[in-house]
């Protein structure tokens, strides 16, 4: 196990992670400066998904300081112990995939050209941020996160869910 300290630093990510952020600045403000788009099914789409970009980018926080043995004092991201459970049992990178709900959920309310060529940028860096964090995670935890990252899909919820479903009632059926 490493250190903790994350990879991704130099100048390679810090240009990624001020692209990222001029892009989703920019979108969110492009949200508030231009009218809601005109498909109004789409707004509502929008809305419900930035509901759950808050809960997938929030809760965990709260995992990770009740599973991950966070020392006092440290930010919840200080994990000594992989956390594999909750919502970690259907995606390995909840808040990434916040940030990408948010960046759709932006795209369906806002509906504007602009906004969709930010929210591609952001949700572009995201995954290389994403994939990056991956690697950075193999070297703190080793053989465990390499087998969870077998067991467990990256960012695709539905899949996650399909099977964190699917493994739960097979757990049922050989009691």
């Amino acid at each position: 196990m490493n250190d903790g300290r994350t990879g991704r630093q130099g100048p390679y990510w810090i240009f990624l992670y001020s692209v990222y952020g001029v892009a989703m600045v920019a979108q969110v403000c492009l949200l508030f400066l231009l009218p809601a788009g005109r498909i109004a099914w789409l707004r509502h789409v929008g809305w419900a998904l930035f509901v759950v970009s808050a809960i997938l980018g929030w809760l965990p926080i709260l995992l990770f300081r009740r599973h991950g043995h966070v020392a006092k004092g440290k930010s919840y991201m200080h994990t000594t112990e992989l956390v594999t459970s909750g919502l970690y049992a259907i995606v390995r990178h909840p808040q990434f995939l916040a940030s990408d709900f948010l960046a759709v959920a932006v795209l369906c309310i806002a509906q504007h050209w602009g906004v969709y060529l930010a929210g591609g940028v952001g949700v572009g860096v995201n995954h290389l941020t994403m994939i990056k964090a991956d690697h950075d995670l193999v070297e703190k935890f080793g053989e465990p996160y390499h087998k969870y990252k077998l067991l467990v899909p990256q960012w695709n919820f539905l899949i996650g869910l399909w099977s964190w479903v699917r493994q739960r009632r097979n757990d049922r059926l050989r009691w």
